[in-house]
């Protein structure tokens, strides 16, 4: 788990193994290694006339499923942050969920992003590995990791 908070151990909660500071200090030009499972999508109209609160048609998620649009995302994620150097983009194996209210099925198509990248903006970095990126956050998606090049 990344935090910025030290856990906190209650009662009834799993056992806390060890903890880690993580510093994280980068710098204008510095090459990284990076590791991201995302879930990269686009929003478009629902075409079943569903409404949101002030009556316009609700959006839906839409999952990118060529790679071309897949790097594309992911460039536009790291946008005035980082330039990317080289990029390996893998499917995942896809998550199933049911929206309890609604009664209704989703999935999840997660991808694996993994390659090098030169810091741009080494606060927009930071900021990125603090929020992650994208969407799907409870399941598993947006965590940024970074290593030395």
């Amino acid at each position: 788990m990344q935090s910025v908070r030290e856990p906190v151990l209650s009662s009834n909660a799993a056992q806390i193994l060890a903890c880690k500071e993580y510093p994280l200090s980068l710098e204008v030009g510095q090459r990284l290694r990076f590791l991201l499972i995302a879930n990269p999508i686009k929003m478009i109209n629902d075409e079943s006339g569903r409404r949101n609160f002030k009556g316009e048609p609700k959006k839906c998620r839409v999952p990118l499923v060529q790679e071309d649009d897949q790097r594309g995302w992911i460039e536009r994620k790291l946008l005035n942050t980082a330039t990317l150097e080289s990029i390996v983009i893998d499917p995942v194996f896809p998550l199933r969920f049911r929206k309890g209210k609604e009664d209704r099925a989703g999935k999840i198509k997660p991808i694996k992003y993994q390659g090098l990248l030169k810091v741009e903006d080494p606060e927009n970095m930071k900021e990125l590995v603090w929020k992650g990126i994208g969407p799907a956050k409870a399941f598993g998606c947006g965590l940024l990791s970074l290593a030395r090049a």
